[in-house]
């Protein structure tokens, strides 16, 4: 089941692609962090019973960081087995040479750019390898009568190959080829939104954008239900898995396998839940082989280019242990401000950090607990015993859940009364904007009429901030209501800051009402990251 947001894109990309082959092209960009799930995206795409599959032919490159002559050379053999896929009468021999001899029977001009690509390589002529390259889709849509749908997944590789202006010789092919539609998709997204608003924004063959999120909490619970098999964990374990993962749907798969190994290995009793979750976590992510530790040793080397004693590593330890602030992370790592701000501002350029005004945090923050609770454990462990390790992680995890689980109990209001009373005269960015978030005197909940939506005042001096939550979706009447509301309590209480919490979501109109009446508007994503800032446990209900 792909969960609702995905849905919609998936059923967006479906119509674009149909639509391609009726003559209307649209160009399609999709970014999103590390596992999130883009390429499955393509995936299901592509397999969807919707798609006019016969009019299209998809041709997929990862883009890897090799020489490009290995790029090329993948790509001209993922460009032929799609063809010799779409062409029944044509079988695949495994040899490329072989495979574009059988083509030029039917194919001529497809076969012969492909060889005049592999040629240019062998002469070391790059930058024209590249360009014919990028025609062979065009080609081969002439002579099959079918229309390409050329899929460039982390294109922003494509600059670290040794190419004059790779971008620039893509634009001109857009503009050029409009039987070629391009879909373009990115983990590095600063990187590459600056890339394709900057490089790729043409008058002709514009590009969509798509930004793939992590899923929602309820999304995140059918997941993680579709993917247990044998055994039913109650809704706080879900989303503590949820939670915990950030929910990005890879990081949460590895766990789901973990669980089931675990249940159906007999290892563990079915109904002792916690201990579940503790030997997963440790499985995936303690182990030395461990899929995620193995990933993220992999993250960490890249980050550091192989150096794992870097000014980085050491910035990033430093963050990960609470150290929000640039200048409590220079005193921690005992290293120069303006070596940190470096720092800092190559990891934001990475994703690998976001900065919220004078916070600075992790994207990813299964990604920070590796680095607090297993790189540095590792580093600075005396013990020769892996097993007292382990026994130490499980005990951390088990912590985790426990202080989750009561924080799960609580009320929202409650927990929003909690954030409040945190903040400290810090200056943050929630929405692309700068506030201020004063510290307060007093915080309380007002007690109202509404049960579908819970208020709270908070006040120091002159300064009464009113926040109004709702856990329902936020329609445009429920906003009028809030308005009106808030507007009768400014008058005896003297309000000068309205925020409303939509946990649910808020409707356009009703948003643009909230920024007429210059409310504050937080959905969900925005109090976490408060939650986070502050040192809480992500809400979820």
């Amino acid at each position: 089941i792909m969960p609702n947001d995905r849905e919609e894109i998936l059923n967006t990309l479906i119509h674009r692609v149909n639509s391609f082959t009726d003559g209307y092209r649209q160009n399609i960009a999709i970014f999103g962090e590390p596992c999130m799930g883009k390429t499955t995206l393509i995936k299901n795409l592509f397999s969807s019973e919707s798609l006019k599959k016969d009019s299209v032919i998809p041709i997929y490159l990862e883009v890897k960081i090799e020489p490009f002559e290995f790029c090329a050379k993948r790509f001209i053999k993922s460009i032929l087995s799609q063809a010799v896929k779409s062409d029944p009468l044509l079988t695949a021999p495994k040899d490329m040479v072989l495979l574009i001899e059988d083509l030029t029977r039917d194919y001529p001009k497809t076969a012969q750019i492909c060889t005049r690509v592999l040629q240019d390589i062998e002469r070391v002529k790059l930058d024209e390898a590249f360009s014919f390259m990028l025609d062979i889709p065009s080609v081969l849509s002439e002579e099959t009568k079918k229309r390409c749908v050329l899929i460039l997944d982390e294109f922003h590789n494509l600059d670290n190959f040794a190419l004059k202006n790779p971008f620039g010789t893509i634009a001109k092919k857009i503009m050029i080829q409009k039987d070629t539609m391009y879909m373009l998709i990115s983990s590095r997204i600063t990187f590459s939104l600056r890339l394709v608003n900057e490089k790729l924004a043409l008058l002709f063959g514009n590009f969509e954008k798509f930004f793939l999120k992590p899923l929602n909490i309820a999304d995140g619970r059918v997941f993680l239900q579709n993917n247990i098999k044998g055994i039913a964990l109650p809704q706080a374990y879900l989303d503590f898995i949820s939670s915990f993962t950030g929910n990005r749907p890879f990081y949460m798969q590895i766990i789901c396998n973990e669980i089931e190994r675990a249940v159906f290995s007999k290892k563990i009793e079915k109904d002792d839940h916690l201990n579940i979750i503790g030997h997963s976590f440790m499985e995936a992510l303690f182990k030395r082989n461990g899929i995620l530790n193995q990933y993220f040793y992999n993250l960490l080397f890249k980050i550091s280019e192989g150096k794992l004693l870097s000014k980085s590593i050491a910035v990033l330890i430093v963050l990960s242990s609470e150290n929000k602030k640039q200048s409590d992370i220079a005193k921690a790592a005992k290293l120069q401000s303006r070596d940190v701000s470096k720092i800092l501002n190559n990891m934001i350029e990475m994703d690998i950090i976001a900065r919220n005004g004078a916070f600075y945090r992790f994207t990813d923050r299964l990604f920070r607990f590796w680095l607090k609770s297993v790189y540095m454990k590792r580093i600075s462990s005396f013990s020769m015993d892996e097993s007292v390790e382990e026994s130490v992680f499980r005990k951390d995890i088990s912590g985790r859940f426990n202080i989750f689980a009561q924080e799960f109990e609580k009320e929202l209001s409650s927990r929003v009364v909690e954030l409040f009373k945190l903040f400290n005269n810090d200056i943050i960015q929630l929405n692309g904007k700068k506030h201020k978030f004063i510290s307060f005197a007093n915080v309380e909940k007002i007690e109202g009429q509404d049960k579908n939506r819970a208020a709270i005042m908070a006040t120091n001096g002159r300064q009464k901030w009113l926040c109004m939550i709702k856990k329902e979706h936020i329609t445009e009447n429920d906003m009028l209501e809030i308005i009106k509301d808030s507007k009768e309590l400014k008058k005896n209480t003297g309000v000068n800051r309205n925020i409303v919490i939509a946990f649910s979501g808020v409707n356009e109109n009703a948003y643009l009402l909230a920024k007429e009446a210059k409310f504050w508007t937080w959905g969900i994503e925005d109090l976490n990251v408060l939650m986070e800032l502050y040192g809480k446990p992500h809400i979820s209900y």
